[in-house]
């Protein structure tokens, strides 16, 4: 449970405790000594107050007794809920709930967009680097000095939401239904199982990835619903042993990956449903000469087919793997959609 919930939670219980003193009361001063329920209320009112009005007749011992533990509960609960209220307000609750309810509005207006899970490292890399692509995403993470610490260095391009990733409110508060996709960087294999299988329940179209430390939890998280799983570990390691023995490779492709001086990237580029049916050739295309980039692979109906001839045949939801630069990927996006010409 989050901060600001757990606060306006204190200072309902607070409300429904005087609530009840007072209920108690008029029942019991119409029981006791056989007050109407107006002049009941009257009663409660005045004892709770401390106004100090005459009562409307003479109180029997009972009823003595009685008013003598309607003071004494209603001057605790009210202690009690005042130093709530001011905590509330004394610690900035209210301005961080009106934040949250404002970056809640914003998630229920997004569609298709991606959650991030976990603010580590890890997961404020994806994070950055997906809205560097012009990604709509939202970070989910516990911790609040590590949400500060980022939307300070971010600048507000990202949507933060703090809570527990593995809860099913959290998630729902994170627009799960409504993503695209979900990365889960936990540092934890259990938690990320937890989230991927929270995930999967509540959107099952959704693509998921999660991150494992350990090999032995890689299945468990496929069982659980994740699309992929990557071993971060093992991956490092095959990475540094490539840099060691084929450092000129790595550098061309580090070029591609990251945001270097060439700023090539490698890209997917899904063809619409409005291509044409029958489709059409990449010679017809001629996407090298009329876009610039190059085409590494197609895919069809799940197969790949690497270094592709100029007769192979490209059909509405089919993919091209392509090699080039954000705004050529985003023009032949628009080109494959009719709206540049040929």
């Amino acid at each position: 449970m989050n901060e600001e919930s757990g606060g306006i939670k204190q200072i309902v219980v607070s409300l429904l405790l005087l609530l009840c003193v007072f209920l108690i009361g008029i029942f019991g001063y119409s029981i006791i000594e056989g007050y109407h329920p107006i002049d009941s209320f009257f009663m409660v009112m005045i004892t709770i107050s401390t106004v100090g009005y005459s009562t409307p007749t003479d109180l029997t011992e009972a009823g003595k007794v009685f008013t003598s533990i309607i003071i004494l509960a209603s001057i605790t609960i009210v202690v009690y809920a005042v130093s709530n209220i001011t905590a509330f307000l004394v610690e900035g609750r209210v301005n961080k709930l009106i934040r949250r309810r404002r970056i809640l509005k914003t998630i229920q207006k997004l569609e298709n967009h991606f959650i991030v899970i976990g603010a580590g490292d890890l997961g404020s890399t994806i994070a950055n680097e997906m809205s560097k692509r012009n990604y709509d995403v939202v970070i989910v993470e516990k911790r609040e000095e590590r949400l500060r610490d980022l939307s300070k260095k971010e600048g507000g391009k990202l949507i933060f939401i703090s809570g527990d990733a593995t809860e099913e409110e959290t998630l729902k508060s994170a627009g799960v239904d409504k993503a695209q996709g979900l990365l889960a960087c936990l540092p934890d294999d259990v938690d990320n199982i937890f989230v991927v299988l929270t995930a999967r329940g509540m959107n099952k179209n959704m693509k998921i990835i999660s991150k494992v430390t350990h090999a032995e939890n890689i299945n468990k998280l496929s069982y659980a619903g994740a699309d992929k799983v990557i071993p971060i570990q093992e991956i490092g390691a095959h990475r540094m042993v490539a840099m060691m023995l084929n450092p000129t490779i790595i550098g061309f492709l580090d070029s591609i990956s990251q945001s270097g001086s060439l700023q090539l990237r490698f890209e997917e580029v899904r063809v619409p449903e409005s291509f044409p049916e029958k489709g059409q050739t990449l010679e017809a295309l001629k996407i090298p000469q009329r876009i610039g980039l190059i085409i590494i692979a197609t895919v069809t109906g799940g197969v790949s087919k690497f270094n592709p001839s100029a007769s192979t045949v490209v059909k509405p939801g089919d993919s091209l793997m392509v090699l080039g630069g954000h705004e050529q990927v985003l023009k032949l996006q628009s080109f494959l959609k009719g709206d540049l010409e040929g």
